[in-house]
């Protein structure tokens, strides 16, 4: 007679389950509860596990904790495995694999504003202000979300690109230029989060190059106005006479050859009163380097007679760029721009003084040479801007 196979028993009941100790406590065909400390050392916790063989290799799988899973739900999951172990299916890979597919799925899925957001959060820190980020914020929200913001990052084409980019390119190439870049920021970092293949449809070197015209093409640089040089001895007699911070500012401005920006972000720890010099760091600089500025001696003075805080964190000039604008504004009537001072010095430093151009760049900040030719600028070249920034302020003051 053949013989009978053993009917098998589940052994485990609800009420042990809530009420059971430490231990491995089976319950037929390869399941068992697994009590034990939980990690933050309170109480117990209680976890489901399925032990079966496939090519006489065991396996143990994690099939979820007893909280999330009740009896009847366990044994349900065991009838399913086990009925792929039977099918010579390696339900362990087989969970993998689905979970794997899930996560391809909702890639596939991800908009485009869901990617930017999430390179905007990987990448904060690499904003040099808070202004950065909400520039890049605003553009996106105006130019990019209503074309392509609900697209899925995997869908998005070149044609997709170029359509929304058309109607700013000519009108506004500065911001459209900054718009294409920001979405190639974005598409490569999708790329590399892999939620999406393949080529940049915004990349600009070799692709939107050949289908849009280049920026420079499109519009004429419009120069910021400058003040003539032959003005500046009596615009800065008015200057030197008008009382009030805005006006101190312009004046480090004029004698400094630095960007607005760097005087309204300048905070008395950049500036050696006792050597005459001005670090302003990286961070605040256009080029992103650190750049030291002599100081001329009637600077000096006015630094030291400013009427501020002088803890090293505090700002110099309490002030915003419309107020600089504004007391301009009321000095010169034909008014130049801010930053058109720093095109009145280069004219100056080229055609009126006898320093070399290298040295004239170098004081506007500008990056001359190689790395090992920035270094020799931080020495005697130094030296040499020093008596640039001098004749310059004694230019301005009128005793030449």
């Amino acid at each position: 007679m053949p013989k009978l196979m053993k009917k098998q028993i589940d052994r485990l009941t609800v009420k042990f389950c809530d009420g059971c100790g430490p231990g491995l406590h089976h319950d037929g065909r390869g399941l068992y509860l697994v009590c034990g400390a939980a990690k933050d050392g309170t109480g117990l916790a209680k976890s489901w596990v399925l032990r079966f063989k496939l090519g006489g290799v065991p396996h143990r799988m994690g099939l979820g904790s007893y909280a999330d899973y009740t009896l009847a739900e366990a044994r349900k999951r065991r009838r399913e495995f086990r009925s792929l172990r039977d099918q010579g299916i390696n339900p362990i890979q087989h969970r993998r694999d689905a979970r794997i597919a899930v996560q391809v799925e909702a890639a596939k899925r991800m908009s485009f504003s869901e990617a930017a957001e999430g390179y905007i959060k990987d990448n904060a820190k690499a904003w040099r202000s808070p202004l950065s980020l909400r520039q890049w914020e605003q553009s996106l929200r105006d130019h990019v979300f209503p074309a392509i913001g609900s697209f899925p990052v995997s869908a998005i084409e070149t044609g997709h690109i170029v359509k929304l980019l058309r109607p700013i390119w000519e009108e506004k190439p500065e911001t459209a230029k900054r718009v294409q870049g920001r979405i190639e920021l974005i598409l490569n970092w999708s790329k590399a989060q892999g939620y999406r293949q393949g080529d940049n449809p915004a990349k600009w070197d070799g692709h939107l190059e050949n289908i849009l015209p280049k920026k420079d093409k499109l519009t004429k640089v419009e120069h910021h106005k400058a003040l003539p040089v032959a003005e500046m001895p009596g615009f800065f007699a008015q200057l030197k006479a008008t009382e009030g911070t805005a006006a101190r500012a312009i004046e480090l401005l004029v004698l400094s050859g630095v960007r607005v920006g760097e005087i309204l972000k300048a905070t008395w720890s950049e500036f050696d009163l006792t050597e005459e010099v001005w670090t302003i760091p990286a961070e605040h600089t256009k080029a992103h380097r650190e750049h030291l500025v002599p100081l001329a001696k009637s600077l000096v003075a006015m630094l030291k007679a400013l009427p501020s805080n002088r803890e090293p964190s505090a700002l110099v000039f309490r002030i915003g760029r419309t107020t600089l604008r504004d007391a301009l504004a009321r000095l010169i009537p034909d008014t130049p721009s801010l930053h058109g001072f720093r095109a009145s010095f280069k004219t100056w430093g080229s055609e009126h003084s006898t320093a070399a151009r290298e040295t004239v760049e170098a004081a506007l900040g500008h990056a001359i040479g190689d790395k090992a030719e920035r270094a020799y600028d931080r020495g005697s070249r130094l030296a040499k801007r020093r008596v640039l920034m001098e004749e310059w302020e004694t230019y301005c003051l009128g005793a030449q």
